[in-house]
């Protein structure tokens, strides 16, 4: 049978037609367009992540640039730092995991819950809804934002004090892997919480609910060991808690690295799930 060979298009795999004869030019044809698929998928994902990150810098010059949100940006880890430290008899590089937690993944979760519910209240929502891209992208954009707050406002003072403590065992590479995937996985706790809530205190409150419990499950004041085996079971489904355990392993050493990285697996696993809920729970809002 004869095959129409000008439907295959110029940038056909001859191979397969020397190979197979008349077959090969369908096989030739199907083999281009996987890979114009292929092609056409990685450049939509790149203008879709470019899009996040304009949304991602839109929130960054509106909310993260205003005097309230730098005042709070430079006080919160202080407060951290003395919540933690002060009382404890600690030294600082025994208190650098404990700050370096508390403040990513309250910083992350704050803000990532201000923001959404401060542009449903003033209706500028409606206007990013009436923009061509997905809802995914509408989170993932806001996600990133509320991430590099977090970052920023982590890596600041947590390095000031290294510097001036010196501690013993300091990996950095992986202290600054931690911390990225701790304010991923913040910020999208956070996200998750605001996407249907109309107003700041509705997605406050219930973080609050769980924040408030997981900081004292999670280890940072008392070892998850020391702890009742229900309690135990339910320490190490907190994202938090890997956050601790990360960083502590970082800063300290403690732990391993096999340890360390099942613990960053956990975080990034929580972070693609809280964007997931988050779209659809945004979606829901919608119908």
């Amino acid at each position: 049978t004869n095959t129409d060979l000008r439907r295959c298009p110029c940038k056909t795999d001859w191979s397969l037609l020397i190979r197979y004869g008349a077959d090969g030019a369908d096989r030739a044809f199907e083999a281009n367009e996987n890979e114009e698929g292929i092609e056409t998928l990685g450049k939509n994902m790149l203008k879709n992540l470019r899009k996040a990150v304009q949304i991602a810098w839109k929130d960054t010059r509106i909310y993260y640039f205003s005097t309230p949100t730098i005042t709070m940006g430079l006080l919160f880890p202080l407060l951290m730092f003395l919540t933690f430290w002060v009382g404890r008899g600690l030294s600082i590089s025994e208190a650098l995991p404990g700050l370096a937690a508390l403040t990513v993944f309250f910083s992350g979760s704050s803000i990532a819950v201000t923001t959404l519910a401060l542009e449903r209240t003033k209706g500028t929502f409606d206007t990013q809804l009436a923009m061509p891209v997905s809802l995914l992208i509408i989170a993932l954009g806001k996600i990133i934002a509320s991430f590099l707050y977090s970052f920023i406002i982590t890596i600041i003072p947590v390095l000031a004090l290294v510097f001036l403590s010196q501690p013993q065992v300091v990996n950095l590479a992986l202290f600054f892997v931690s911390v990225i995937f701790s304010a991923l996985a913040s910020a999208g706790l956070g996200m998750l919480l605001s996407a249907s809530a109309r107003h700041v205190h509705e997605a406050m409150t219930p973080l609050n609910l769980i924040r408030i419990p997981m900081m004292f499950i999670s280890g940072l004041f008392t070892p998850i060991t020391s702890l009742p085996g229900v309690l135990q079971g339910i320490a190490y489904i907190m994202p938090l808690t890997h956050t601790v355990n990360s960083l502590q392993y970082a800063i300290l050493g403690l732990g391993d690295i096999h340890t360390f990285l099942i613990n960053i697996g956990v975080l990034v696993v929580y972070a693609v799930i809280f964007l997931i809920v988050a779209t659809k729970r945004l979606e829901n809002t919608l119908e």
